[in-house]
């Protein structure tokens, strides 16, 4: 009986350990004269980097504006992935 409960329970777990989907962190980069073009640009290259793997993304981790001779972005974001 011990036995058979036990099979029953690892039966159960299996199919939704298998189910589950990877988190992973993308970055996107961008630039630009304009700091909010480029940080845009950043968060839609790092969307597409999710997308283009089939995955969703979640929510922006970091993102990172700096000053050279344009404006240059970085944007970090977790995405789900299947």
């Amino acid at each position: 009986m011990k036995k058979y409960s036990i099979a029953v329970a690892l039966a159960l777990l299996l199919p939704v350990g298998s189910a589950m989907a990877a988190v992973v962190h993308v970055s996107g980069h961008g630039q630009s004269h304009d700091s909010g073009i480029a940080l845009k640009d950043a968060r839609a290259d790092a969307i597409a980097q999710c997308t283009a793997q089939g995955g969703t993304p979640l929510e922006e981790v970091y993102n990172h504006l700096t000053r050279a001779n344009l404006w240059l972005a970085s944007s970090i974001w977790e995405c789900e992935v299947p």
